[in-house]
């Protein structure tokens, strides 16, 4: 008798834990959710910069579009090439939704990345490329709309305000942003997502036309 006492406590006890564990979890999922939402919201922006054509271009320029919005500079060793290389491959993958989809490229190393300077960049990758640049202030604010980390370093990776010549590097996040066509955020892709990973994601948002 004592002993289906103690079993019935036991499992009451159990009971109870397993009720307030999920209790808690709903308690919880909203929170989730309001801060993922609001993760979205506050990834992009307006903007007005420069393209390697010497032509002013805005975000309203680029509405109705899906944009693939990439942060990096020309003299980028290699991270650079390889993720424009991926994304150029990802375009490839995706041909029949192609003229829905503006890949851009704007540099977070304004001084050194003239308009000039990003033709000759761009024109190594996928032919739809656009470069953008701006000045320094321009640049700055839409990094902070991105949530872009760039700043310069040496040549060991150590951060420098005013390097003595223009052979720094520039330490900064490798992602891809997708935008919707109402310059809405959707997603970003890692530095780790291969093109088929861009490209079949491309097709599983995106129309065909």
């Amino acid at each position: 008798m004592r002993a289906n006492h103690i079993f019935i406590i036991i499992c009451s006890f159990c009971f109870g834990a397993l009720i307030a564990l999920w209790l808690y979890a709903l308690e919880q999922q909203p929170k989730q959710v309001r801060l993922e939402g609001a993760g979205k919201a506050l990834i992009g922006g307006p903007f007005t910069l420069i393209d390697q054509n010497g032509t002013q271009k805005s975000d309203t320029d680029f509405h109705g579009k899906y944009l693939l919005v990439y942060f990096g500079y020309s003299y980028c060793p290699d991270v650079c090439p390889t993720d424009l290389q991926k994304i150029s491959r990802s375009l490839d993958m995706v041909k029949d939704r192609i003229d829905e989809i503006q890949p851009i490229f704007i540099t977070v190393d304004p001084e050194r990345d003239t308009a000039k300077q990003l033709k000759n960049y761009v024109s190594n990758f996928h032919p739809k490329l656009i470069g953008l640049t701006g000045s320094l202030d321009d640049i700055e604010k839409l990094k902070k709309a991105y949530k872009v980390y760039a700043i310069k370093v040496d040549e060991n990776g150590k951060p420098t305000k005013n390097p003595k010549t223009d052979d720094y590097l520039m330490d900064h996040s490798p992602q891809t942003f997708l935008m919707g066509p109402d310059g809405q955020f959707i997603r970003y892709f890692r530095f780790s997502a291969t093109a088929e990973i861009i490209a079949n994601t491309l097709k599983k948002i995106i129309p065909t036309t």
